[in-house]
């Protein structure tokens, strides 16, 4: 009799497939099927009950059994395919109630991320051919990965620069090997995180551009994707370059762990590694796709300026657009391209580019602007290049369609005029339309926090401002230390308190270690006016530090005025000096008192770090006044920590990201800190005093954090760009910090310090700066050993009661 085959493309469901197989059964025994299985030529590979059972009962079985149950059938071979996708459907059907999920096979290249490609004379469809990639094929490349992704779970991450084809190397990847999948592109890591309570069936987590994901206490972390690779999910993500060797990187000599959460998660990942430039076997192949007829693809190969997959993704177009464009289109992308590297990532509103645009054209091009100055610039600049993307392709809202809300700068030409502007000025205009436009509190947050990088203060406050009303909790803690950096601590206090009564339990923990420092500044300050008259010019210096440290900088010259009326300054030093003149050393022990009250431990580490640097200034032969401006430097690199909360400056463990910012901000306070109490004596400084004002000392307080290789902080600066001064303190700093421990590390030997400082030459530090600091080590080896000898901790005051 005979029995009519099911049809494999109608099972969808385990159900379904269950009943498939049993009709591809045909009333055969167990025992006959496991002789079929196994003919005598064959090895014994054996289909047992139990696992007969599973199949034909429950719909349980591996690809390899299913073969053999279909061997077993007398199944013809060509259509093994057939039922294996079969199955793989009804193995995913049950994560179809999860909102959001379609099948890898109907997803959409272009919404997952993959470039628009360039069009050309007789091209169709919407993108070109694919040409297989060497990782396609290759023995732990991106499909062998993620085939054994799928038999236990698994993350595979495609590390490469913009437009050379992560994206389309992940979606094919994705489409060739898990096609019947589920797939999940989330919005944010929070729907990650929703997913991974409830995922039952084979899902594919979408992780497109991954930086997206991380970051802060709310980001994508390990434990999360832990939870998905259990649940025997597939997480597939991209990455640029710099940003992969940012999160993986061990942080350098005396520095936190600021990517400890996204270093972690990557240890999960299998990483594949995409070059920009096709190999010769990638690029034959590419020629034979041209040559059977891609029309993009044989355009693509003419050129020779670009990588053929940066070509199709319009890169060349991207480049000459903005660097053709008349000024008034110019001054668009450029105020685009600036904002976006000042941290703005959320689409840029019509209304922002055209307030920012003005700053940068002239004052002849401003008065010649057409009326339709900015509809005409803002259509060259987001026109669609080659039918691919644009510089600034338009954005809609997330429940808004057909209406263009803002504009991002394209991937591709943000990394590129973003590098070459990224020492460019940018305008006023600028600052103020980031000030006026923004409404993302992420955006304000890093924005103001670029701002005060740059010192300019007034645009920071008002964007941490404007944050603190949209409820970001990290603008309160920037805003507060950037008060407190500039002598405005009743303010910062007020701020506190504010957070304190909405119910913020870590505002209320910075309040009381504001207020604590206060009380202990103000007790000594009390018990030194008991003695007034007593301790002479050294008594007024200290008093004057601890009204620094007090909160109260303003009353510094008022104290040092009375005591000079009422006689009780020592009589100057020099004939040529007046008695109520104020040196630079002066200064400095103001600043170091007041450093004293926070953290005496910081205070000796500043004093060390003064001589060492003016060590490696004389050993590299710098002039009297340079070297005196780099000791100073030195001296008041760290005094920013005046202003950053002591609960955050003496924490032991790993910092926040949100903790990390506020360290990163003592380099911006140091500069205010500094300046400010300078323009408060500006009248009673000496001369010889206002070497502080020059740019070689306040360029060493705040850029002592760059590194060489361009990866450090505030601006990341590279190589020469980076002040003398700063690099000199870098190399004093991190020797300091090596030999003699942190809170979070224990100290090493000075040899041991010598070899971290050689290993990092040109990574994180000037190789001459370390050479001349090796020359030191060698030839006064002795001062060097009795500067880190152990001491007994200084304590000159009182301890308070």
């Amino acid at each position: 009799m005979h029995v009519e085959m099911p049809d494999p493309s109608q099972v969808h469901t385990v159900p379904e497939l269950i009943s498939a197989l049993r009709a591809l059964r045909a009333g055969r025994s167990y025992a006959e099927l496991g002789k079929a299985a196994n003919p005598g030529d064959r090895p014994k590979e054996g289909l047992p009950s139990s696992t007969l059972s599973d199949l034909l009962n429950k719909g349980r079985a591996s690809r390899e059994t299913l073969e053999v149950f279909l061997r077993a059938c007398a199944v013809p071979r060509e259509q093994w395919r057939a039922w294996q996708e079969a199955r793989e459907r009804a193995l995913t059907a049950d994560a179809s109630g999860t909102a959001g999920l379609i099948r890898v096979a109907q997803a959409d290249p272009r919404r997952l991320g993959v470039h628009a490609a360039i069009d050309a004379p007789g091209a169709t469809g919407d993108l070109p051919a694919y040409i297989l990639r060497d990782t396609d094929t290759a023995p732990r490349g991106v499909r062998d990965l993620l085939a054994k992704a799928a038999r236990r779970g698994g993350m595979v991450v495609l590390v490469g620069e913009s437009s050379v084809g992560k994206s389309r190397c992940a979606y094919e990847a994705i489409g060739a090997v898990l096609p019947h999948w589920w797939l999940l592109h989330p919005a944010d890591s929070g729907q990650v995180r929703q997913v991974a309570e409830q995922v039952t069936g084979r899902l594919v987590v979408w992780l497109d551009e991954l930086q997206r994901y991380l970051g802060g206490s709310a980001g994508l972390s390990a434990a999360t994707v832990r939870v998905l690779l259990q649940a025997g999910a597939v997480l597939i993500a991209t990455v640029w370059p710099e940003r992969y060797t940012a999160y993986t990187a061990m942080p350098g000599p005396g520095q936190p762990d600021l990517y400890a959460a996204e270093r972690e998660l990557l240890d999960l990942a299998d990483v594949v590694h995409l070059r920009g430039s096709f190999s010769p076997a990638e690029s034959e192949r590419a020629e034979a796709v041209a040559a059977s007829g891609d029309q993009r693809i044989a355009l693509a190969l003419r050129s020779g300026d670009y990588g053929l997959t940066q070509i199709i993704a319009a890169a060349p177009q991207l480049v000459d657009r903005w660097r053709g464009a008349d000024p008034y289109a110019a001054a668009v992308l450029n105020a685009a391209i600036d904002a976006t590297r000042l941290g703005a990532v959320s689409p840029l509103s019509p209304d922002l580019l055209r307030a920012a645009a003005p700053g940068y054209c002239d004052v002849r091009q401003r008065a010649a602007a057409p009326p339709d100055w900015f509809e005409t610039a803002l259509a060259y600049a987001s026109g669609t290049l080659n039918g691919a993307a644009a510089a600034l392709a338009p954005v809609a809202g997330s429940t808004i369609m057909g209406q263009i809300t803002g504009y991002q700068v394209a991937d591709y030409l943000q990394q590129h005029a973003g590098q070459q502007r990224h020492l460019a000025e940018v305008p006023r205009t600028c600052w103020e339309a980031l000030v006026d436009h923004l409404t993302d509190p992420g955006d304000q947050t890093r924005v103001a926090h670029a701002a005060q990088h740059r010192l300019l203060y007034q645009h920071a406050r008002a964007l941490y401002r404007h944050a603190i009303r949209s409820g970001n909790r990290q603008a309160t803690g920037l805003l507060a230390t950037l008060m407190v950096g500039q002598g405005r601590t009743d303010d910062a206090l007020a701020l506190w308190r504010a957070q304190a009564g909405a119910g913020e339990g870590s505002a209320r923990t910075m309040l009381a270690g504001l207020l604590d420092e206060q009380n202990r500044a103000g007790r000594e300050l009390a018990r030194r006016q008991a003695d007034a008259g007593t301790g002479g010019r050294v008594a007024a210096v200290r008093m004057a530090g601890l009204l620094v440290a007090q909160g109260r900088p303003q009353d510094a010259p008022a104290l040092w005025r009375a005591w000079a009326d009422a006689g009780h300054l020592a009589a100057a030093r020099s004939p040529e000096r007046l008695d109520t003149e104020v040196t630079a050393d002066d200064l400095a022990e103001m600043l170091m008192t007041a450093l004293d009250i926070k953290s005496p431990h910081t205070r000796r580490h500043s004093e060390r770090i003064s001589r060492l640097a003016a060590m490696i200034g004389d050993e590299m032969g710098m002039r009297p006044d340079a070297l005196e401006a780099v000791r100073l430097a030195g001296l008041f690199h760290d005094i920013g920590k005046l202003a950053v909360p002591g609960t955050v400056l003496n924490k032991g463990g790993a910092l926040t990201q949100e903790e990390y910012a506020l360290i990163q901000s003592h380099t911006s306070c140091g500069v205010s800190i500094v300046a400010g109490l300078v323009e408060l004596f500006d009248d009673l400084l000496e001369p010889a005093a206002r070497i502080v004002l020059t740019d070689a000392s306040l360029e060493g307080i705040l850029h002592h954090h760059e590194r060489f290789d361009g990866r450090g902080y505030p601006r990341g600066l590279a190589g020469r760009e980076i002040p003398e001064s700063a690099r000199v303190i870098a190399v004093a700093d991190v020797f300091d910090a090596v030999a003699t421990g942190r809170a979070y590390r224990s100290a090493r030997s000075i040899e041991a310090a010598l070899e971290v400082m050689s290993q990092e030459a040109g990574a994180s530090f000037d190789p001459q700066m370390v050479a001349a600091f090796l020359s030191i080590a060698d030839s006064r080896c002795d001062q060097l050993e009795l500067l880190f000898s152990p001491k007994p901790v200084r304590n000159d005051r009182k301890k308070p009661m």
